[in-house]
């Protein structure tokens, strides 16, 4: 009795991947185990020591305020600083990280005097010192486990803060240097005031917003008859007329400023039923008649320059305002007769100093009129606005009063608006003949590198265009300013010894120990009496000054007490190779820097500048709680996982804007999944191959196998490119596109059935597994300085893994063994031609034809080079996915069809070979080879 043959059951010799690696990351959850990890094994410490000798590279860490949670911002900045160090650390770089802190300023001592006033204590200064010192190590403490949990590898144990006795003692030096070089000067000159906190702002303090103010146009009646002669003898009543938003500086008006080369016109016109003559800049007539509703006749014309010194009566005070003239005055508002007050404006200062105009400046610290000022004494200046208004009023020179919303500035941090007032201030001058830090500054601009390159007309721009920076704050919780000041005459003494023996005294004990030395002893017995003091100039003794530094120079000097030689933080480069911060920071940190190192150095802190944009949401607005449009990075890294937040950081041009939402983070999360199941692929795919014992030469690697490898190096070749452009979003672009098209969609692809069904040791699945092993290396380490976690993960699954973390090993190097042009353009116009041949599959799945791609057999016509490419191409049926295919000279096309052979059971290539033999049954040519 005969029986029919059983098929073999061929399951077991198929080879799928096997690995443990895990198909979800449960980042949430693994993520920190891995910060523990490398913290537990000192990856940081040790990629240091393992680059001791290697060339160093210094970015300082500009500090993030210690205030708050961290915000999107901050993940974004962090998170590239962090790319940059690993991928520097893995090429072999000294390149430590020290982070660090902002700690002194208004925000924390605001919210201790708010805290004490809400509970009604007083406090000495030390214990406010004491409160404000606890407060900024809590947002410290805070801020540093939230930027940890994003996975930035750096000396987290030992950070720089701007609070510590070193570093404040360094500042206090950094002062004196800047002194003792001649560019510390005290100055009595108008500038940025907070008057709810009263302290001065410098610049890089303020910003803008809407505000509404009074728009009045006032009259200033001309009594003076050699003023009435040169403006042509008018008979009628004459007056100048000004415009102004600031009726408040109105009692500090001394004069009236006009533009030398504008012509001005006598206008005669009705008022109140009397003929009267306005005198405003000529071409300017028809918006003053349509802004006031006057019709203007002119009588007489007069250029500005033969005005000057003339003489208008102040409308409500009795004195003179004197013409004087300026070219800040322009014709594109207003009259072009523009109100002096030198005690409130930059613009009126400098003209006022220029023709001796008194400085008044009737207003306090807190914003209220003084006793020079007694019919207001005590009001505050914005509500004796509507005060003046109606004063003007009732005396008849208000010409017209309206309201309007304006650009104006307001405190950075308070948001407070701001006034203009003259005050005792120290400034840094950056135009004194002697040291010329504006002129030196800007021809050093030439030798620094800007990344992107249109931050260097910014930068540039913020030089040119600065004044002197205004150093001394009047506040407590800071780095005091180390001059006294003479109990008899309030007159300073400044002394570079003096100041280092105060920079000696907080090494050893805080800015607390200064506040407690006595000032005599300080100034010791060898001061000199400064030139033009007067007679009785210390004969009282001396008393310790109030002001502290501008905390926008506690970081500017990051230079002198984090990247110096004498810092002990371990930086082998005294100068920065990069600063990296938001664009903002060009009037900020990158400013204040630059010009606290020419102040003390006459030389730049870096060598290059970094700057990226804001995060804004997905529809390009600003972030804000009331829009409901914010991302907290915290709440990312606790739902999705830190390596969302590093992705996302990497995704977009951080040279522009950069957009934060649902659609972003949703569109890099699923990035991460096909990123993550390749890796899965390739990790399982090499589980059974020793790379010392199986590993193929490229010279004998299939063609397939040798273009891979080839589109490896080119790949190893671009992103090393870009990662030294610190251009991220093309390493994300590169590795995104390699990992999607080039391995998953067409080299996976092609050689599943290589890896599943050939013989497992034979030399074409050895040859392939040699190139998955180069590709996942080299991928791991590629791709660790932005996806770090998933990095990490996946070398700890590597067979080819030889160190405790991704991070101790080398960057990829090109190898020019992989190099292949030749068969890069072979098989540029081989995938051009299977890209068609998928599309005639579909064709055939769509009509059900087929249902697998190896069910359908190809005919291809080509000619010429494309016939010779696909010729050329050893195994054209395994690069198609197809059981067969026919070659024919002549026009190019493509036809498709179901495959007439016969099924293999094991590989399901249709062939007309397929074994009878009984241990081979059912299965073709290339399974029996597999299986014997």
């Amino acid at each position: 009795m005969s029986t029919t043959p059983q098929t073999p059951d061929y399951k077991s010799t198929i080879r799928l991947p096997q690995t443990q690696f895990p198909m979800k990351g449960d980042l949430p959850i693994n993520e920190p185990k891995t910060i523990a990890k490398w913290e537990q094994d000192k990856i940081y410490q040790r990629l240091l020591e393992k680059n001791k000798d290697g060339q160093g590279f210094t970015m300082p860490d500009g500090p993030p305020y210690a205030n708050g949670s961290i915000h999107i911002g901050h993940a974004l900045n962090k998170s590239l600083k962090d790319f940059i160090l690993k991928y520097k650390g893995m090429k072999g770089f000294y390149a430590p990280f020290v982070p660090g802190w902002d700690c002194h300023g208004l925000p924390i001592e605001h919210k201790v005097m708010k805290d004490l006033a809400a509970k009604k204590e007083i406090k000495t200064d030390q214990e406010i010192l004491a409160l404000c010192r606890a407060e900024a190590t809590h947002w410290v403490n805070h801020q540093r486990e939230q930027f940890k949990r994003l996975g930035i590898l750096a000396d987290w144990e030992n950070p720089y803060l701007t609070m510590s006795r070193a570093y404040e003692a360094e500042e206090i030096r950094e002062f004196a240097r800047a002194y003792k070089r001649g560019v510390i000067y005290q100055g009595v000159k108008p500038v940025y005031w907070n008057w709810t906190l009263k302290t001065a702002l410098a610049d890089a303090e303020v910003e803008y917003h809407d505000h509404k103010s009074p728009s009045i146009y006032v009259k200033f009646e001309v009594t003076d008859a050699e003023t009435l002669k040169k403006l042509g003898n008018p008979t009628e009543k004459t007056s100048f007329v000004i415009w102004t938003t600031t009726p408040w500086t109105l009692p500090s008006n001394t004069g009236i400023s006009l533009h030398p080369d504008f012509d001005y016109a006598v206008f005669s016109t009705e008022l109140n039923g009397q003929k009267e003559n306005l005198v405003i800049a000529k071409a300017l007539k028809e918006f003053f008649e349509k802004e006031i509703g006057l019709t203007l006749t002119e009588k007489n014309v007069v250029k500005g320059a033969d005005l000057e010194l003339g003489k208008a009566r102040h409308p409500f005070i009795d004195r003179d305002s004197i013409i004087v003239l300026g070219p800040h005055v322009t014709a594109d508002a207003g009259t072009g007769a523009v109100h002096t007050a030198p005690g409130h404006g930059a613009d009126d200062f400098r003209v006022g100093q220029k023709y001796g105009l008194p400085v008044l400046n009737p207003v306090d610290d807190g914003g209220l009129y003084t006793d020079d000022f007694p019919e207001m004494k005590g009001v505050n200046i914005f509500k004796a606005n509507p005060l003046i208004v109606e004063k003007l009023k009732t005396s008849g020179h208000l010409l017209k009063f309206s309201e309007f919303v304006h650009s104006y500035p307001h405190c950075w941090r308070s948001k407070t608006p701001l006034i203009f007032r003259t005050t005792a201030q120290w400034f840094i001058g950056i135009d004194q003949e002697e040291t010329q830090i504006r002129k030196k500054t800007l021809e050093a601009l030439d030798k620094i590198e800007f990344f992107p390159e249109w931050g260097r007309a910014r930068f540039q721009a913020m030089m040119e265009n600065r004044p002197d920076w205004c150093v001394s704050r009047q506040r407590i919780w800071g780095v005091p300013i180390p001059i006294v000041t003479c109990i008899a005459t309030g007159e300073p003494l400044a002394d570079y010894d003096l100041m280092m023996r105060a920079a000696d005294i907080v090494a050893e004990g805080g800015i607390e120990a200064y506040y407690k030395a006595d000032a005599n002893a300080l100034v010791g017995s060898n001061w000199k009496k400064p030139a033009n003091a007067k007679p009785e100039f210390g004969s009282q003794g001396f008393k310790l000054g109030r002001d502290i530094l501008d905390v926008w120079f506690d970081s500017g000097v990051c230079h002198a007490a984090v990247h110096s030689e004498h810092s002990g933080y371990g930086y082998k480069n005294v100068q920065a190779d990069i600063y990296l911060e938001g664009s903002d920071q060009h009037r900020g940190w990158f400013n204040t820097s630059m010009l606290s190192s020419m102040a003390t150095t006459g030389k730049p802190p870096f060598k290059a500048l970094i700057t990226h944009g804001f995060v804004n949401d997905s529809q390009g607005r600003k972030m804000s709680k009331s829009l409901g449009n914010t991302i907290d990075p915290n709440e990312v890294s606790a739902k999705s996982g830190s390596e969302i937040v590093r992705l996302w950081a990497s995704y977009g041009d951080y040279g522009n804007d950069v957009g934060c939402g649902k659609e972003e983070l949703t569109r890099v999360t699923e990035t991460y999944r096909k990123i993550r199941n390749t890796m899965r692929f390739l990790l399982g795919s090499t589980s059974d191959f020793d790379f010392a014992k199986d590993k193929v030469e490229p010279k004998q690697m299939t063609q397939i196998d040798q273009w891979m490898l080839h589109q490896l190096n080119q790949l190893i070749m671009d992103v090393t490119n870009a990662y030294d452009k610190y251009e991220f979003y093309r390493v994300y672009h590169l590795l995104n596109h390699f990992f999607t098209v080039t391995l998953s969609a067409t080299y996976m692809d092609i050689l599943k059935d290589r890896l599943y069904t050939w013989k497992h040791d034979g030399l074409a699945r050895r040859s392939a597994q040699t190139v998955l092993h180069h590709t996942t290396e080299t991928l791991i380490k590629m791709m660790a300085p932005i996806l770090s976690f998933l990095a990490e993960e996946s070398y700890s699954y590597f067979k080819g893994k030889n160190q405790d973390s991704v991070f101790l090993e080398s960057f990829p190097v090109a190898q020019p063994a992989w190099q292949n042009n030749s068969l890069h353009e072979l098989f540029t116009a081989v995938l051009n031609v299977r890209s068609d041949v998928q599309k005639k599959l579909e064709e055939l799945r769509t009509a059900k034809v087929i249902g697998a791609s190896l069910e359908a057999t190809v005919e291809i016509k080509a000619e010429k080079e494309t016939l010779g490419a696909l010729k050329a191409i050893q195994d054209l049926r395994e690069i198609l996915i197809v059981s067969e295919v026919k070659l024919v000279d002549g026009p190019y096309a493509i036809t498709a069809q179901k495959s007439t052979g016969e099924k293999c059971v094991r590989c399901w290539v249709y062939s007309h070979d397929i074994s009878k033999a009984e241990t081979t049954l059912g299965v073709c040519p290339k399974c029996v080879e597999a299986l014997t």
